[in-house]
């Protein structure tokens, strides 16, 4: 991950979700998980998905109906 995690990006996000976030909060929360976001980078983890996510409550619901 060459980009960080900014405040820009954190009210981007928070745009998205419709959600209003101050400036000083979004500074805080860039802050707060940077380095988090930095370390799992480091890891370069990969986990595929055997299944696309959208589709487990399909399944759920398939197993439950029998």
């Amino acid at each position: 991950m060459s980009e960080r995690v900014t405040p820009e990006r954190v009210k981007a996000f928070a745009a998205a979700a419709r959600v209003p976030i101050e400036d000083v909060a979004a500074v805080r929360a860039a802050r707060a998980v940077e380095p988090t976001v930095r370390r799992l980078d480091e890891l370069a983890l990969e986990r595929p998905l055997e299944t696309e996510p959208a589709s487990f409550v399909a399944i759920a619901r398939k197993a439950a109906t029998g």
